[in-house]
């Protein structure tokens, strides 16, 4: 009964993950054509333009949790309400809570690596500077 089960499962993702595949791979194909017919009309319009020396872009993912300039404003606001220095996880589970977001951990860790990057701006900027560490995590304040 219990290998029975365990196989049911195991077939069940084997065919999710297939399926998967599948549609990535037609997505590959439509996007490769894609590409063949952006090629094309280049070479119309720039026939001397070598298609080598053109490097793709890096693929990011959108933030979701956050508007367009609204993470510094978040980081500092909390920060200067902040007793006591706050590492990136501490400042995304307020985020998370502020938000009133479901607090899963992927939640979390997608709004903490949206946060590290703009605390890693800020300390550019000179806005905020690395507190005392805080196990093995940095942790921030004002500057």
């Amino acid at each position: 009964m219990a290998q029975s089960l365990v196989v049911s499962g195991l077939v069940a993702k084997h065919r999710e993950l297939a399926g998967l595949i599948e549609h990535h791979r037609k997505e590959i194909e439509r996007l490769d054509a894609d590409l063949a017919h952006l090629c094309a009309a280049l070479k119309l319009f720039a026939p001397g333009l070598d298609m080598r020396t053109l490097r793709p872009k890096e693929h990011r993912r959108r933030n979701d949790y956050f508007r367009p300039k609204e993470r510094p404003r978040f980081i500092l606001d909390t920060l200067r309400q902040a007793r006591e220095p706050m590492s990136a996880r501490s400042l995304a589970q307020f985020a998370v809570g502020s938000m009133g977001l479901e607090g899963g951990e992927k939640t979390v860790e997608a709004i903490q690596k949206s946060l590290q990057s703009a605390l890693k701006t800020l300390k550019e900027r000179g806005a905020v500077v690395e507190g005392p560490r805080i196990g093995l995590s940095r942790s921030w304040t004002l500057a």
